[in-house]
C-alpha cells in the first residue's frame, strides 16, 4: 500500500495521465470522422483498423504497449519476488513471440492487400472456405482474448486497490477504470487505442529505465547481493527438474501470440512494411526494458521488503511491485516522482492492453457473428452493435477477473495453452504449398476442438490439483502436438475413405510442365487462378459467403498464397534459420542438477553457491544465452525487405512485361474503404483488374519480356494508362465488363 504521504504525488500523475488519454481520444474521433468523410474507409474499417495508415511511431507505440501488459509490468516483478531468477523464463518466451510475429505477419499483410481482409479471421475464412473451421477459430479467439482481458482486470484490482489502501475485495475502482477504458475505445476506435497506447508506452519506457537506476544508486543492484545475507537464499539454488522442463516449454508456448486478434488488427492497420518492421524491432528490444527490468525489480525488491530485526521476508505482501515502489517513494525528491510515474505506468500498461483486447473482441463478435446474421445492415449501424459488443466483453471479463482468486500469472496458465491451439490452422493455411500438404478444413476443425478440450480438461482436472502431484507438462505444448497428430490421422483417413489415396499427386519439379487436357498450360498457373472450391465434397451450409474477398471468381489456393510472396524473405520459410532459432531458445533452459547446493534451514548452504556478479551462475548463463535468439531476430528483421516485390517495380518493366498475375494486384485505399454490406462484391477492383487485363491484351504484351527495341521506344498512351491502372492513379478509365482469363476462370 502506498502511504498517505506518498499518495499525494499520485493525485498529480494520475489526472495528468487521464487528461492525455482524453486528448488522444478526441484526436482519434476527429481522424475517424475525416476517414469517413474522405471515403477512404467505411465506418467499420475506420473503427476497427484505423484507416490502414498507422505510421512507424504510432505502430511502435501501440505494439510496445499491447505486448507489455499486466502480465509483464505487474506479473514479472511479482513472480521474481516470489520465485527468484526463474522469472527469467519470460525472456526466451518474448523472443518466441517475436519469432511468430515476423514469421507470419508479412504473409498475412500481403494476402490482405489483394483480398481486402479486415477481420482477424478473414484469412481462415478465405483460405479454407469452411464455416465449421471459421467458427471454431472465432470461438477460440474470443475465449482466449476474454481470458487475457480478465487478466488485466485482475491486475488492476491487485495494483490499484493496493496503491490506495482500498479493500482488496472492493470492485468499484476496477469497474470504473474498465468502463473509462471502454468509453475511450467506443469513441475513437483503433485510432484512439493506438494513440493512447503510444502515450502509455512513453510512460512505461520512462519508468522502466529510471527505477532500476534509482534502486542501484540507493539500495544496490545484483552485484551487492550475497547468499549469506539475501532474505531468500534458496533462490541461489539450481531449479528443480520439473521447473527446468516447464522453463523449456514456456520458452515456446507464446509463439502463438501472432494468432491473437489485436496483433492481427495492427498488421492490417499499418501503412507500410517499413513501419511494421520498425515496430517489430521495438518489440525485440522491449523485453530487455520491460521483462528483464521486471526480474531485477522483483529480485532486488526481496531485500527491501524484510523485517529489519530478523531479515526475514515480510508476510502477506499481496502486491510486491507496489510495495517495492513505495520504498522508492520514501527516498523523496526525484525518486519519489519517478516511482509515482512508474506506478502510473503500471496502470497505463494494463489499460493499454485492455483497450486493445476490448476492440479485438468487439470486431470478432460484430463482423464474424452479428454481421453475417444481418448482412445488409449499413456499417454505421453495425458500429453501434460493436459498441454493445465491447460492453459485453468488458462486463464478462470483469466477472471472470474479479472472481478469479489465483492472480494474473495463473490466468496465463490457461490462456497461453488455449491460444496455442489456434496455431495449426494458421500455419497450414499460410504455408501449405499445394494440395499434397494441405488438409481438409473439417479435419483441422475437429482436431482443434479436441485439442482445446484436452487443454481445458488437463488444466482444471489435473494440473490444478497439486495433491495429484502432476508431472511437468504444459497443456498447450502437448495439445498442439496432439492436434498436428490428429490432423494427420483424420486427413489420412479422409483420403482413404473418399478413395483419393493416402498420397495426393504432388505438384513439384518431377511433375510434367503441362496438365493432360490443358496442353501448354502451366499446372501451377491453373492452381493459382482456380475458381473451384478446394474441398467440394461438403454441404452448402459449410461454405461461407466469399464475394467480399473476390472469392466468387478466384479461390485463395496454396499456390496463390506462395505466388504472392515470390522474391520476399520470410524467416519461417528458411529451415536453417528456424532450426538455429529452436536450438538457441532451447539452450536458454538451465539444464543443471536440481537444488544445488543443498540448503539446510537454520544452517545455510552445505557449500557456497557459485556466484557471478551477484547472480547464481545458472541465472547469469541464461542472460548470456538469451542474447543469441534476440540477435537472430534482429538479423531476420534487417533482412526482411521494406516493400513487397511487385511486377511493376519500374516503368520499363511494366511497359515491356505488364503484370504477371492481375489477381495479386493490391487494392487502393479507396477500393478497400467501400464495403457497405457484409458480403458485397468490390466493383472498383473488379473493374480495374479487368481493364488491366484488357489493356495488356490490346498492347499485345504478356508476362514474357519483349524485345529491347520496344523497351527503348517512348511510352505509348496505352503504356502510360497501364502504369496508372496498376498504381491505382487512373480514375478516369472506361471500364468494360470483366473478361474471362485463359484458364477458363474470370479475372477478378
Amino acid at each position: 500500500m502506498v502511504s498517505t504521504q506518498n499518495r499525494a504525488v499520485l493525485y498529480v500523475t494520475f489526472p495528468i495521465y487521464f487528461c492525455l488519454l482524453i486528448g488522444a481520444t478526441f484526436w482519434a474521433y476527429r481522424k475517424m470522422a475525416n476517414l469517413k468523410r474522405n471515403e477512404t474507409a467505411d465506418t467499420l474499417s475506420a473503427h476497427y483498423i484505423g484507416g490502414r495508415d498507422f505510421g512507424p511511431w504510432l505502430m511502435c507505440g501501440t505494439l510496445f504497449a499491447s505486448m507489455y501488459s499486466g502480465y509483464t509490468v505487474v506479473g514479472i516483478p511479482n513472480e521474481a519476488y516470489a520465485y527468484g531468477w526463474i522469472a527469467l523464463r519470460w525472456m526466451p518466451t518474448f523472443a518466441s513471440i517475436v519469432t511468430g510475429l515476423i514469421g507470419t505477419s508479412f504473409r498475412l499483410r500481403r494476402i490482405s492487400s489483394f483480398r481486402n481482409h479486415q477481420s482477424p479471421v478473414d484469412f481462415i475464412t478465405d483460405r479454407f472456405q469452411s464455416q465449421v473451421l471459421r467458427y471454431t477459430v472465432v470461438t477460440l479467439q474470443i475465449m482466449t482474448t476474454i481470458i487475457f482481458l480478465a487478466a488485466q482486470v485482475t491486475a488492476i484490482k491487485l495494483t490499484f486497490n493496493s496503491m490506495f489502501g482500498i479493500d482488496p475485495n472492493n470492485v468499484y475502482p476496477v469497474i470504473i477504470i474498465m468502463f473509462v477504458t471502454l468509453i475511450f475505445e467506443c469513441i475513437g476506435g483503433l485510432n484512439s487505442v493506438a494513440l493512447t497506447d503510444s502515450i502509455q508506452a512513453v510512460i512505461m519506457l520512462f519508468a522502466f529505465t529510471s527505477i532500476p537506476i534509482i534502486m542501484v544508486v540507493n539500495f544496490g543492484g545484483w552485484r551487492d547481493l550475497t547468499p549469506s545475507t539475501y532474505p531468500q537464499p534458496t533462490f541461489y539454488q539450481t531449479i528443480s527438474q520439473d521447473a527446468q522442463v516447464n522453463f523449456w516449454q514456456f520458452s515456446f508456448i507464446n509463439f502463438a501470440f501472432f494468432t491473437l486478434p489485436h496483433f492481427i488488427q495492427r498488421i492490417y492497420a499499418v501503412k507500410d512494411l517499413s513501419s511494421l518492421k520498425l515496430g517489430y524491432a521495438v518489440l525485440t528490444v522491449g523485453p530487455w526494458i520491460a521483462g528483464f527490468v521486471g526480474v531485477f525489480i522483483g529480485t532486488v525488491g526481496v531485500t527491501l521488503l524484510v523485517d529489519e530485526t530478523t531479515n526475514e521476508p515480510l508476510p502477506d505482501i499481496s502486491d510486491p511491485f507496489t510495495s517495492i515502489l513505495e520504498k522508492v517513494m520514501d527516498l523523496g525528491g526525484i525518486a519519489k516522482w519517478c516511482a509515482a510515474i512508474a506506478i502510473t505506468a503500471s496502470l497505463a500498461a494494463i489499460m493499454s492492453t485492455a483497450d486493445s483486447l476490448i476492440i479485438a473482441i468487439s470486431q470478432l463478435i460484430v463482423v464474424e457473428i452479428i454481421y453475417p446474421a444481418i448482412p445488409n445492415t449499413p456499417p454505421s449501424r453495425m458500429a453501434w452493435y460493436g459498441r454493445m459488443s465491447s460492453l459485453f466483453a468488458v462486463t464478462f471479463s470483469c466477472i471472470i477477473g474479479l472472481v478469479w482468486e489465483e492472480g494474473v500469472s495463473d490466468l496465463g496458465k490457461i490462456q497461453f495453452p488455449l491460444t496455442m491451439q489456434v496455431v495449426p490452422p494458421f500455419l497450414i493455411g499460410l504455408f501449405a504449398y499445394n494440395q499434397f500438404v494441405d488438409a481438409h478444413p473439417w479435419c483441422i476443425a475437429s482436431s482443434t476442438i479436441l485439442s482445446s478440450l484436452f487443454v481445458i480438461g488437463i488444466y482444471f482436472g489435473y494440473l490444478k490439483h497439486p495433491s495429484m502431484d502432476p508431472v511437468a507438462m504444459d497443456p498447450g505444448i502437448v495439445g498442439v502436438i496432439m492436434q498436428f497428430g490428429l490432423i494427420a490421422f483424420f486427413e489420412s483417413s479422409y483420403r482413404l475413405i473418399t478413395n483419393k489415396g493416402l498420397f495426393l499427386e504432388r505438384n513439384n519439379k518431377r511433375d510434367s510442365d503441362t496438365v493432360e487436357g490443358h496442353r501448354g498450360i502451366d499446372k501451377n498457373a491453373i492452381m493459382e487462378n482456380s475458381n473451384e472450391l478446394l474441398y467440394s465434397d461438403r454441404p452448402a451450409w459449410d461454405v461461407p459467403p466469399m464475394n467480399r474477398f473476390c472469392g466468387d471468381v478466384l479461390t485463395l489456393t496454396p499456390q496463390l498464397v506462395w505466388k504472392s510472396m515470390d522474391g520476399f524473405f520470410e524467416p519461417l520459410t528458411n529451415i536453417y534459420w528456424m532450426v538455429l532459432m529452436f536450438v538457441a531458445l532451447s539452450m536458454c533452459t538451465p539444464l543443471v542438477p536440481q537444488y544445488e547446493p543443498p540448503y539446510v534451514s537454520g544452517e545455510g548452504f552445505l557449500y557456497p553457491p557459485v556466484i557471478v556478479n551477484g547472480l547464481p551462475w545458472w541465472a547469469f548463463k541464461i542472460i548470456l544465452l538469451v542474447l543469441i535468439p534476440f540477435l537472430l531476430l534482429i538479423y531476420a528483421i534487417y533482412q526482411i525487405p521494406n516493400a513487397f516485390p511487385m511486377d511493376s517495380d519500374n516503368e520499363l518493366k511494366l511497359r515491356t512485361e505488364g503484370i504477371s498475375n492481375v489477381n495479386l494486384l493490391p487494392l487502393t485505399q479507396k477500393e478497400m474503404g467501400k464495403r457497405l454490406s457484409y458480403d458485397e462484391t468490390n466493383p472498383l477492383i473488379y473493374r480495374r483488374r479487368a481493364t488491366i487485363s484488357n489493356t495488356m491484351e490490346q498492347m499485345g504484351i504478356s508476362a514474357a519480356a519483349k524485345s529491347a527495341t520496344m523497351a527503348l521506344q517512348p511510352p505509348t498512351l496505352n503504356q502510360k494508362r497501364l502504369r496508372n491502372l496498376v498504381t491505382g492513379h487512373d480514375s478516369s478509365v472506361i471500364v468494360p465488363e470483366a473478361s474471362s482469363s485463359n484458364d477458363g476462370s474470370m479475372d477478378c
